[in-house]
């Protein structure tokens, strides 16, 4: 799994070296042209999801697909990989996504299937040691999720989610909003703001909260355009432990707020 996600890593950069829009005409011939994507890859210093710390020194692949199906809807999957390359764990998960996107005019409704493949266990396992038990040592997870976007004031855009996971019986939900900048031609500024909370024990584990706040991150990116289909993004951000977090994410290394970084590189079509 890790030879696979650092070639295709490799491979990608490669393409958008060599010449983004031949290869994005390449996929165009081969999926159509009522399809349109996005192929990346990336690198990070620590990965976070929804507040919770998975590993350092991390590398990801990630495909996504969507098509028009009627007039205001869309229909999407999404394919993604990540693996740890830290030496002390052994991490690495997939995930198969599928999404119906609905315009409502005001806003956009999404309603989404995510199943979560954990070839380590949920919590990893360290390396040379024994995976752990219960919801640590779990292979898969399976989640439904809704999420409302839309427009707000100033030229911010706001979102709500909230996801049921099936396999754990355990409830997430999110607040965000986000705002984008054109800095020059080839050159923007992204910034994100999202607060997690965390309801029957969403993932919480011994000492944190089992219903209550689960993280703060704030996020800037910086995307620059390299060709018509192809893109750099370098970021950072700074996630903040809360009270059904911070237990569990402050270990060897690691505070209550910690700021970590990356960069990935994508081609659409």
């Amino acid at each position: 799994m890790k030879r696979h996600t650092q070639a295709t890593f490799g491979i990608l950069g490669l393409a958008l070296v060599a010449g983004a829009s031949h290869a994005s005409a390449d996929v165009e011939s081969l999926i159509g042209s009522e399809v349109s994507g996005e192929i990346s890859a990336g690198w990070d210093s620590r990965y976070f999801y929804r507040g919770l710390w998975f590993g350092d020194e991390t590398t990801w692949t990630n495909a996504s697909f969507s098509k028009e199906l009627a007039s205001n809807l869309t229909g999407s999957v999404n394919l993604f990989y990540t693996d740890v390359m830290d030496d002390a764990l052994s991490y690495s998960e997939g995930n198969l996504g599928a999404a119906l996107s609905y315009d409502l005019g005001c806003g956009t409704l999404d309603l989404g299937f995510v199943h979560f493949r954990f070839y380590d266990g949920f919590a990893g396992t360290a390396r040379g040691g024994v995976r752990g038990t219960g919801i640590a040592g779990n292979d898969e997870a399976n989640e439904l999720n809704l999420t409302y976007s839309q427009d707000i004031l100033g030229g911010f855009s706001g979102h709500v989610t909230v996801a049921r996971d099936l396999t754990i019986d355990g409830t997430y939900g999110e607040l965000g909003v986000s705002k984008s900048w054109e800095l020059s031609e080839n050159v923007g500024l992204d910034f994100s703001l999202t607060a997690g909370y965390s309801l029957d024990s969403y993932y919480t584990f011994d000492g944190d909260e089992s219903d209550d706040w689960t993280h703060t991150q704030i996020s800037l990116a910086l995307p620059m355009t390299l060709s018509e289909t192809a893109s750099l993004t370098p970021y950072i951000s700074a996630n903040i432990s809360k009270d059904a977090r911070d237990t569990t994410n402050s270990g060897a290394d690691r505070g209550d707020t910690e700021v970590y970084y990356g960069a990935s590189l994508a081609i659409s079509f």
